[in-house]
């Protein structure tokens, strides 16, 4: 940058806080508002009083005001992106929280399936997005480990089986999708392949189990557990331990 455009950057900044504090006295002395323009931009103000929004766009370029509410969300167009919010850090932020500290899958059968849920939550920030890994064996009773579901399948009672997945089932009636918090335009994180259809379980020590491919908003992920015994399980009490590693991807 030459030193003639740091003085035009600096007169542009100072400008605009210039507009700002206009805006302000408009609120509170009702004179006319006139448009500002050039020939790349226009600033127009058409509303005094407590609120009220106003649009300018052209093809490559849309703004959206809004006086007394505080200002938050995203537009996007093939030449332009703009976030709204508050000033925050650019330093990149990884946020990881585990909702369910243990889950019971009752009392194992032959006729039915046992079932459970686990959620957790994913944030980051100004990273290229996440990968979300499980760790662990499935569960143990001394010696015995049930049989850990190596493929993607269903849930058959009488099988001996241990699986989970990330999404809604109805087979068993167990889980949830992802939900994004506010909503999908903020959050981006999604159920793994293997792990993202319905009534399919599977569980692999190692597997990436959720990501996300850019910076995202939260997401809450429901794990959903199923177990089944054959007539050949030993019987005992059964265990074990899931560990959940996040790790940001840039």
């Amino acid at each position: 940058m030459t030193e003639q455009q740091k003085i035009d950057h600096r007169k542009n900044r100072c400008y605009l806080i210039i507009v700002c504090s206009l805006v302000v006295v408009l609120l509170l002395t009702p004179f006319p508002a006139t448009a500002i323009n050039s020939t790349n931009y226009q600033i127009q103000e058409d509303f005094v009083g407590g609120g009220g929004t106003v649009n300018s766009n052209s093809a490559n370029y849309q703004a959206q005001d809004t006086i007394g509410a505080p200002a938050t969300g995203n537009s996007e167009g093939t030449g332009y992106k703009t976030d709204s919010g508050a000033t925050t850090t650019n330093d990149p932020a990884l946020t990881f929280s585990v909702d369910s500290a243990s889950v019971s899958l009752g009392a194992l059968s032959t006729s039915l399936t046992r079932t459970g849920t686990a959620s957790f939550s994913v944030l980051n920030y100004t990273s290229y997005g996440y990968i979300v890994q499980t760790l662990g064996n499935p569960l143990t009773n001394g010696a015995h480990t049930l049989n850990g579901m190596s493929s993607p399948g269903p849930s058959s009672s009488g099988t001996e089986q241990f699986g989970i997945n990330l999404v809604d089932n109805s087979s068993p009636d167990i889980g949830a999708n992802p939900t994004q918090v506010p909503d999908n335009s903020f959050g981006f994180g999604v159920a793994a392949t293997s792990y993202n259809v319905a009534n399919n379980f599977t569980y692999i020590s190692g597997n990436t189990i959720a990501s996300a491919p850019k910076s995202s908003g939260k997401t809450t992920y429901t794990i959903s557990y199923i177990a089944n015994m054959s007539n050949n399980t030993p019987g005992g009490s059964y265990s074990g331990n899931q560990t959940l590693v996040v790790v940001g991807t840039y």
